[in-house]
């Protein structure tokens, strides 16, 4: 079956999903899937780790969807266009940063100036910062890309096929060529007559799943607003927990509850105490914008798969298991939906696609509101069960770099990185004075559920 995203060698279409995350970005809600990853790296190699790494992704980029360049179609009548291109300017590209480090809150605080800082997808859409200055024998790495070209666990495969566990690949031999613009026009009608039938059935399915959506009991809890909602700032605040995978996991089946279970109701928990010491704890509950990945082997490795989830965090329960059974039953609610919000992605693309969407994020997005419900985002990403290097040197930890987006005061990200739960906390800085506390409290959660599971034995 021929590709119908690929329109001449080398040039892919970008899904209408995917655009969503180039349109949905602005200069306060870059849309980012980043890492922060910590090496070994002994202080007599730190001063060559920035050249070692431009030599990693060098031999290696070719396998992954980063060596590529954007270009919007004549006109928004077909799709935009990821184009292959032969090599990246690394020079550019992974830039090392002469800052000494005296502990990880002075990185983690550079990390999060740098996580402000928009991709130009005329170039590849990728940027790399080496942090060779850390104190003991350390060197960080914070990559990040653009959610344009995959989600979190398409970013995740990326990180292995730049690791030591892919062989280096083949070099490009040129850029890829684009049609000219009459040809390219006349390929997207082709395109969309072929295609015509497809869109009519899909178009019909997505008005049905709509009114069986409407039909729905109004079960899903609705953000509430308080003192750290309304428009995001351009400024944001990092840190970082990792945790025991083996430990976090025992604790979670000692309550008959899973992982992502109970990394929530941890959260619910940090988020109570914190907002009671500022004084701004809701009544009603915060609900959370999180995810559930749809990726099938057809859908390929990357782009974003990815179905919107919308749990509360039983923030107003005080009692730490009524608060996990809660966060169970409101994501119980959320899965229950979920085949029929899968039902309403993925459509094809239609005529002019493009410029119509452009035209409607420009209105949507306008004074910075919210534009999917959640007071803040949560996420749970599966990694590596083993260790990985790069360059020949073990990585230690794989942080995520999480974004903020429009209208959200919080997001925490975890993922697995061989023994360890790393996670990213980044916060708006204009609405968060310190995020430190709100780890502090997390992990404080989970002892105090680790406390409970030992005294029910």
């Amino acid at each position: 079956m021929a590709d119908r995203l690929l329109l001449v060698p080398g040039v892919r279409r970008m899904r209408p999903d995917d655009h969503f995350m180039v349109l949905s970005e602005t200069d306060a809600s870059p849309m980012h899937v980043g890492a922060l990853l910590i090496l070994e790296v002994p202080e007599s190699d730190k001063p060559c780790i920035a050249e070692a790494f431009r030599r990693q992704l060098s031999e290696r980029l070719p396998g992954t969807p980063l060596l590529a360049k954007l270009v919007e179609a004549p006109d928004g009548y077909d799709s935009d266009v990821w184009v292959d291109i032969a090599a990246a300017d690394l020079e550019t590209h992974v830039v090392r940063e002469e800052t000494t480090f005296a502990d990880d809150t002075a990185l983690h605080a550079v990390v999060a100036e740098r996580n402000m800082e928009r991709l130009d997808l005329s170039r590849p859409p990728f940027q790399a910062h080496v942090y060779d200055r850390l104190p003991g024998n350390r060197a960080a790495v914070y990559l990040k890309m653009h959610h344009s070209v995959a989600d979190g666990i398409g970013f995740q495969e990326i990180l292995r096929r730049l690791s030591d566990e892919v062989a280096p690949c083949d070099i490009r031999n040129g850029d890829a060529v684009l049609p000219g613009g009459d040809e390219w026009k006349a390929m997207a009608e082709r395109r969309f007559a072929e295609e015509e039938k497809v869109r009519a059935a899909q178009a019909s399915k997505r008005r049905e799943v709509i009114e069986r959506i409407k039909a729905l009991p109004p079960s899903r809890a609705a953000t509430p607003e308080f003192g750290l909602s309304g428009p995001t700032s351009d400024r944001r605040r990092y840190t970082t927990i990792s945790l025991s995978v083996d430990a976090f996991n025992s604790v979670a089946k000692a309550h008959d509850a899973t992982v992502n279970d109970l990394f929530l109701a941890c959260a619910g928990g940090a988020l109570r105490r914190y907002l009671a010491d500022i004084g701004d704890l809701p009544e009603a509950p915060l609900v959370i914008n999180s995810a559930r990945s749809y990726r099938h082997p057809e859908h390929g490795p990357f782009g974003n798969r990815i179905v919107a989830l919308h749990p509360h965090i039983a923030t107003h329960l005080a009692e730490p298991l009524e608060r996990l059974r809660a966060v169970q039953e409101s994501m119980a609610v959320e899965l229950g939906r979920t085949d029929l919000d899968e039902a309403l992605l993925d459509a094809w693309e239609k005529p002019f696609g493009a410029r119509d969407r452009r035209s409607a994020f420009a209105d949507r997005l306008a004074g910075g509101t919210r534009v999917l419900p959640g007071n803040l985002t949560l996420s749970n990403v599966p990694g590596p069960a083993t260790e990985r290097s790069f360059a020949g040197y073990r990585q230690l930890h794989n942080f995520p770099v999480p974004i903020i987006g429009s209208g959200r005061f919080l997001n925490i990200t975890s993922r697995r990185s061989g023994a360890n739960l790393d996670m990213g906390v980044i916060a708006d800085a204009g609405k968060v004075a310190d995020v430190e506390p709100i780890a502090a409290y997390f992990r404080d959660a989970v002892d105090e559920y680790r406390r409970l599971a030992h005294s029910s034995d």
